[in-house]
């Protein structure tokens, strides 16, 4: 089956919209294995068995909905990599772009925190995401070394994990800040980033 339906895709634009906007709220709300079809299709305003015309399931209407904001955050760090001559400078334009998403978009955040956080209903999707996350950055620290910028010495797996935890803490744990801190974390960013570079950055013999 089509993901979603020719029904769905044929339906007036606000309807499809309240559908969208109230599967968003409530995949943000709870993770997948939490959340509620029933609470979405009231909150729809939309009979249950309506649903199931438009999507096959409710895992159908998850990798929908996931899928969306996934496009949204592509599109938002557009231009991130469009210059990716300066390895650390690149690092440090995605993670405050990453950042600035999750203060623009907080249920589209909380949805793919939700998703990473594991859930076994996609467990080999997880798993293969990770993967290609991390094949993404050990490309760009490939190129890093072989252009000079990164110690070839590094261990290039614990150069990801420490920059893929650390990223992660530095987005999650300052979603709640001022306007005025929110400008000052932008700088914590790059000051933290300066430190894992110091650690990485190649070395004068």
């Amino acid at each position: 089956m089509l993901l979603p339906t020719a029904t769905f895709r044929n339906l007036p634009r606000a309807k499809q919209e309240a559908i969208i906007t109230a599967a968003v709220a409530e995949f943000a709300r709870s993770p997948y294995d939490q959340a509620s079809l029933t609470k979405i299709v009231a909150q729809a305003g939309i009979a249950k068995g309506s649903m199931y015309q438009y999507f096959e399931n409710k895992r159908e209407l998850y990798l929908y909905i996931l899928n969306m904001v996934y496009a949204e955050k592509r599109q938002y760090l557009k231009g991130v990599f469009e210059d990716d001559s300066d390895f650390f400078a690149t690092l440090k334009r995605y993670y405050r772009r990453s950042y600035l998403f999750a203060k623009e978009y907080p249920l589209y955040h909380r949805i793919i925190t939700h998703y990473w956080d594991y859930c076994a209903e996609f467990e080999e999707e997880i798993k293969s995401s990770r993967e290609l996350k991390a094949n993404e950055f050990i490309g760009m620290l490939e190129a890093a070394i072989r252009t000079g910028q990164a110690n070839s010495g590094i261990n290039k797996d614990a150069a990801f994990f420490v920059y893929h935890s650390v990223g992660k803490e530095l987005i999650e744990n300052f979603l709640e800040l001022s306007q005025t801190d929110q400008q000052q974390h932008l700088q914590f960013i790059d000051q933290v980033l300066d430190v894992l570079e110091s650690g990485l950055r190649a070395r004068k013999e």
